[in-house]
C-alpha cells in the first residue's frame, strides 16, 4: 500500500510542480463564451470525424511523454503542429465559431513548442510544454466536446 501511494505521489509530482495541467482562468472564460446552439449537427459530425484521428495522436503522444521517449514526443508533437489548419471559409468549418480557430492555432503553437523542447532533450521543458498542450486541449473540449457528443 505504501509503495502504491509513493508511486502515485511520484507520478503526480510533475503536474503539481508546474502548477496545473488544467485550463487557466482565461482559457475557461473564453471557452464558456460558446453556446451549445452554435454547433450544428453537420459541424458535430465533421468534428467527430476529425477528433477521432486527433484522439489517437494525443494518446500516442501521452504514452511517449510518460515513457520518456523524447524522439517520439518530438515527432508526434511536430505531426500535430503540422496538421493542416481548418479553413474557416470552406466546407463545414464555415459554421464553426471563431473561438474554435483561436484554440486550433494556439494548439498548433503549443505542439510546436513541445516538439522543440523534446528535440533539445529538455525533460522539464518537455513536461511543461506537454502540460500546456493538454491545457489547450481541455479548453477546446470544455467549449465543444459536450456539443459535439450531444445527440
Amino acid at each position: 500500500m505504501r509503495t502504491l501511494l509513493l508511486l502515485a505521489a511520484l507520478v503526480a509530482a510533475p503536474a503539481f510542480a508546474q502548477g496545473s495541467i488544467f485550463p487557466d482562468k482565461n482559457l475557461k472564460k473564453a471557452a464558456k463564451q460558446l453556446e451549445a446552439s452554435s454547433v450544428s449537427q453537420e459541424v458535430r459530425d465533421f468534428l467527430k470525424l476529425k477528433m477521432k484521428a486527433h484522439s489517437k495522436e494525443m494518446q500516442e503522444l501521452s504514452v511517449a511523454v510518460a515513457t520518456v521517449r523524447l524522439i517520439d514526443v518530438q515527432r508526434l508533437a511536430q505531426d500535430i503542429a503540422n496538421e493542416p489548419r481548418l479553413d474557416p471559409s470552406v466546407g463545414p468549418a464555415v459554421k464553426l465559431p471563431p473561438r474554435y480557430f483561436e484554440l486550433q492555432d494556439e494548439g498548433k503553437k503549443r505542439a510546436q513548442a513541445l516538439s522543440e523542447a523534446a528535440k533539445a532533450n529538455e525533460m522539464s521543458g518537455t513536461l511543461e510544454k506537454y502540460g500546456q498542450v493538454v491545457e489547450n486541449c481541455m479548453a477546446c473540449h470544455a467549449a465543444f466536446r459536450a456539443q459535439v457528443m450531444a445527440k
